[in-house]
């Protein structure tokens, strides 16, 4: 069975609001919510855009600046 490489980025961003209340949470140590929701909202565009089926995958995410993410879906399809 032949298997085919699927590779899928997205680039995601927060508000400057959210910037300085994620900040403030970083400062007292509590949950960054607003970056949860940006990761969360990467991951549910890659699974939206996703037609295939896969045999392995993997999620690699970097950030760009304080305020953005590049997610980056790869695997193998079957």
């Amino acid at each position: 069975m032949r298997t085919k490489q699927i590779t899928i980025t997205k680039v995601v961003s927060r508000n400057f609001v959210m910037d300085m209340v994620s900040s403030f949470q970083n400062m007292i140590g509590s949950n960054l919510t607003s970056y949860e929701k940006m990761v969360n909202k990467g991951m549910a565009q890659i699974q939206k855009e996703l037609n295939v089926k896969l045999d392995w995958y993997r999620y690699e995410i970097t950030q760009l600046t304080n305020g953005a993410l590049s997610i980056t879906l790869y695997g193998d399809a079957y």
